[in-house]
């Protein structure tokens, strides 16, 4: 109970933090339902379908990696973005992810887990590759690059919601998936702003990608239905042939 309440605590103020930061009045209780309505830029593609289940001690390891990936993007965010929106929401993501990890490290101690100090190769590599950009094409990139991984954050968050029965990791999923929820709504509505742009090539793009597909299964249709024709022409104008020619008297 001790630990729970404790838990419920650091989260409620990882949400008032996060409220503060993007200039809410007040903070509010956030619906499940809410907390995962994204904000439509672009046309949505049909996604592959990913297996989310984790048990708990993998769903921390997992938040962990992220957290550790999130604080040194925002950091390095704060340090070369160019527009201040961007600049905010890296310090946004460093100080909410920062939060979040030291909830996870006191239920990770108290459940003898094993959580993760230093971030994949993988997360290395992407980092060293953003630290190499600078102003306008950093706010573009990380913003694309924020837009992408947050909904599947909360994908695996919405997994422990609906799933986990761990009396710790439980109320952490709980208290966590509507901050995730509002990192995916802040990220695409940022995104939408400094990618507006790109983002309306892509959607015209992928129109004209729709268009020319059913163009193409429009004139496949038409090739097919004039071949059917042209065999039933053929095949009608055969059978009239031998109706109009007179049978061979036999040979005496």
């Amino acid at each position: 109970m001790h630990t729970n309440s404790r838990l419920g605590i650091f989260a409620s103020l990882v949400l008032l933090q996060l409220c503060a930061l993007s200039g809410c009045k007040k903070a509010q209780k956030i619906a499940p339902a809410e907390a995962i309505t994204p904000v439509a830029t672009v046309q949505p593609t049909i996604a592959p379908v990913v297996d989310n289940s984790m048990k708990p001690e993998a769903f921390l390891q997992s938040t962990a990696r992220t957290d550790l990936f999130e604080i040194k993007m925002g950091k390095l965010a704060m340090q070369i973005a160019e527009a201040q929106s961007v600049k905010d929401f890296g310090q946004r993501m460093a100080a909410n992810h920062t939060a979040i990890q030291v909830i996870i490290s006191k239920i990770a101690k108290e459940q003898s887990f094993t959580l993760p100090t230093s971030m994949t190769a993988d997360d290395s590599a992407t980092v060293e590759r953003f630290s190499a950009m600078q102003g306008v094409a950093f706010d573009k990139a990380y913003m694309t690059l924020m837009a992408e991984i947050h909904p599947k954050t909360l994908a695996v968050f919405r997994w422990q919601y609906e799933n986990c029965t761990d009396i710790a990791v439980k109320p952490f999923a709980v208290q966590t998936m509507p901050i995730i929820g509002t990192h995916v709504r802040v990220s695409e509505q940022l995104n939408a702003e400094v990618n507006k742009e790109e983002l309306r090539i892509a959607a015209e793009l992928k129109a004209a990608e729709l268009k020319a597909a059913e163009q193409r299964k429009a004139d496949a249709a038409a090739a097919i239905t004039a071949a059917n024709a042209a065999t039933m022409a053929k095949n009608a104008g055969s059978k009239k042939s031998k109706k109009a020619t007179p049978p061979v008297p036999p040979s005496q």
